[in-house]
């Protein structure tokens, strides 16, 4: 229906909407309770006076999208739920400018300010004063130490006045769960910190690279590397590799411990020392020598053959070439190297199917193999064997 505005014909507007068959009362005897407002097209807000089940609805058919409140329904008045719900069979995007706290902390009845992040910023705070106390043992022992400092300026900076963040809080847990990939990427630091555990697995490989360096500390308890079946390398390519212990230090097998070194090797104990090098054996002490055989043998002079295991030098573009058959070495092999970028190179394996080649372009590469031809069988006339055999039976 059309009303006037104090009656004046020049101002006219829609008062009343009138229902036929073909436009029915959305609100009837049986959601009386209810106030819809809906569209030609389907785009409706609902809202639920009835006591208990108060709730608003507002929905669009494009993307099934809708935004539930309050005593959550489905369209036959079914309960879902309770709470809010933000659904689309779209994207969907939240878009801040300033920050956004998302928290699982209640506030009963909506009472206390938005921005309420006392708890959680506590909690962050004892963490980091946790690992502050282990900072001060790293010092003491000469480890790597965490910095502090920048966990400190990003407290201050970004959480305390939800500065430019996203900051997730819950007092029980936080999940994040994907079927396929789960990715953290910053620009700059990571920091994770626990009151108790850090339990990372995984049913593969577990990769962990640093563009500088890396720390390991235990304060109180043992630090273990353990290998189920495959072996345990370690390697310093480019400087020194210390081990040191305060009680004893114990190296065992239960097959070969094999002590190699380019230049020397010298063992020393109490002052007593022996030293192997190159063309020279000595030992030495300042008091009593014992040796305790049943028979000394001397030979001819003879040396042991050493293979060095190859560690990449100062630059950064050497390749090795390691061939071998079931761990058997394929000695004498020709090859050739085929670089993405044009460069060849050829060479010949050694008797340990091993070749290293130095300054070579930094890009990928094919290597392309030429076996050395099999050793001819001996010949063999089975008439011949025949007779052989026969021959011998005679006898």
């Amino acid at each position: 229906g059309i009303a006037f505005d104090g009656g004046d014909p020049d101002r006219p507007y829609i008062a009343h909407a009138f229902h036929d068959s073909e436009h029915p009362d959305v609100v009837s005897r049986d959601n009386r309770s209810q106030n819809i407002l809906r569209t030609p097209a389907g785009n409706e807000l609902r809202m639920e006076d009835k006591r208990g089940e108060e709730h608003v609805a507002l929905s669009t058919e494009y993307g099934k999208t809708q935004l539930n409140q309050g005593h959550i329904t489905d369209q036959q008045d079914k309960p879902r739920g309770s709470g809010f719900e933000l659904h689309t069979d779209e994207h969907g995007v939240i878009r801040v400018a300033k920050g956004l706290f998302v928290t699982a902390d209640g506030q009963s009845k909506g009472v206390g300010e938005v921005l309420d992040m006392a708890t959680t910023l506590r909690e962050i705070e004892i963490a980091i004063k946790q690992i502050e106390q282990l900072k001060l043992v790293q010092e003491q022992v000469d480890a790597l130490i965490v910095d502090i400092d920048v966990q400190r300026e990003a407290f201050r900076k970004r959480l305390q006045p939800l500065n430019e963040l996203i900051h997730f809080s819950a007092p029980e847990g936080v999940a994040f769960i994907s079927g396929e990939h789960l990715q953290m990427t910053t620009a700059e630091n990571i920091h994770i910190n626990a009151g108790g555990d850090i339990s990372a697995g995984a049913m593969d490989n577990v990769n962990l690279m640093a563009g500088e360096k890396v720390g390991l500390f235990a304060h109180k308890e043992k630090l273990s590397l353990i290998a189920g079946e495959g072996p345990i390398k370690v390697e310093a390519q480019n400087a020194a590799m210390k081990i040191t212990a305060a009680k004893k230090l114990s190296l065992s097998a239960e097959q070969d411990i094999l002590f190699a070194g380019k230049k020397r090797i010298v063992l020393i104990g109490g002052g007593s020392y022996l030293k192997l090098e190159a063309g020279r054996i000595e030992y030495g002490t300042e008091a009593k020598y014992l040796r305790k055989i049943k028979r000394t043998h001397k030979a001819v002079a003879r040396e042991m053959p050493m293979t060095v295991p190859y560690l990449p030098g100062d630059g950064k573009y050497d390749l090795a070439l390691n061939f071998n058959d079931e761990l058997i070495p394929i000695a004498g092999a020709q090859y050739e190297i085929h670089f993405e970028g044009g460069t060849q190179l050829e060479g010949t394996l050694n008797d340990q199917g091993y070749a290293l080649h130095k300054n070579v372009p930094f890009e990928a590469a094919t290597v392309k193999y030429k076996l050395p031809p099999p050793e001819p069988e001996a010949s063999w006339d089975p008439w011949d064997m025949l007779l052989n055999t026969l021959s011998e039976k005679e006898v």
